[in-house]
């Protein structure tokens, strides 16, 4: 476990069924839903939550001071939810770093309000077994299904979507999602984690989630980490994948001078 429920006294709204009743057990996994004025695209979410949640599985939801009709939707499914809150917050990143303070899971899982859950969900549940071992399945992805099995070097051509990656508990004992990137903290995360001895990552055959083609990083930019993106993938990935990075965004001549460079 992370931590207990911390006393709230800055919240706009809260509610849930563990504000009524008292639970003093585990789950294996926590969802967790950042939102923020998400109530054309709340409500389909809540539906496909509803079909695959269970006793082994509890459903957070952070709204960051929805003004639009999203915490009225809460309200509403009151039944649904384990733990929701709605206060203003610093983004969603700082958002996802709160939720982290309410998991009861052994596993974390992070959607978006303009996501849905899928029968993969609910099939991975029983392959969630080792507490150091980050299990990622399949998306559909803009529409399409998505299938890759990640290795060193891909990770600098795609991040995993965070829809279908289930984090041990461990990870987040141990880091947090870092504010200065705005919109690919979790890429951070990930290359961090891949690096790390302490964890893997393992590839389950199980659609997950459909991720939505309008989501949060698909308009928004994140200057900050396209500034440190080479840094980043020269400390966390191998030697050959960074070299062969470079070779792929800034050509062999450039490649070759910093390769002798040691940059």
């Amino acid at each position: 476990m992370i931590s207990p429920i911390p006393l709230i006294d800055s919240a706009q709204s809260i509610g849930g069924t563990r504000t009524t009743v008292a639970v003093n057990r585990e789950f294996l996994v926590s969802v967790i839903c950042v939102t923020r004025n998400a109530s054309a695209t709340l409500p389909a979410l809540l539906a496909s939550v509803s079909q695959l949640k269970n006793d082994e599985v509890e459903f957070i939801v952070i709204d960051g001071a929805s003004t639009d009709g999203t915490v009225d939707i809460l309200e509403e499914h009151e039944r649904l939810i384990d733990f929701w809150i709605s206060r203003p917050d610093d983004g969603i990143y700082h958002a996802m770093n709160d939720a982290l303070r309410y998991v009861k899971g052994r596993w974390v899982l992070f959607l978006g309000a303009d996501d849905l859950l899928l029968n993969g969900f609910g099939q991975m549940l029983g392959l969630l077994k080792d507490p150091h071992t980050i299990y990622y399945g399949n998306l559909l992805f803009y529409g399409k299904s998505f299938f890759k099995v990640y290795d060193d070097y891909y990770l600098t051509k795609l991040n995993f979507c965070q829809q279908a990656v289930f984090y041990p508990v461990s990870v987040f004992t141990k880091y947090r999602f870092e504010l200065k990137y705005k919109v690919y903290a979790d890429y951070h995360l990930n290359l961090r984690c891949w690096h790390d001895p302490e964890f893997r990552f393992s590839h389950e055959d199980h659609t997950i989630a459909y991720f939505s083609d309008g989501g949060f990083s698909s308009f928004e930019k994140d200057p900050v980490f396209e500034r440190d993106r080479d840094i980043l993938f020269k400390q966390y990935l191998k030697r050959s994948s960074y070299y062969r990075y470079l070779n792929r965004t800034v050509g062999f001549p450039r490649m070759l001078a910093r390769f002798i460079q040691n940059k």
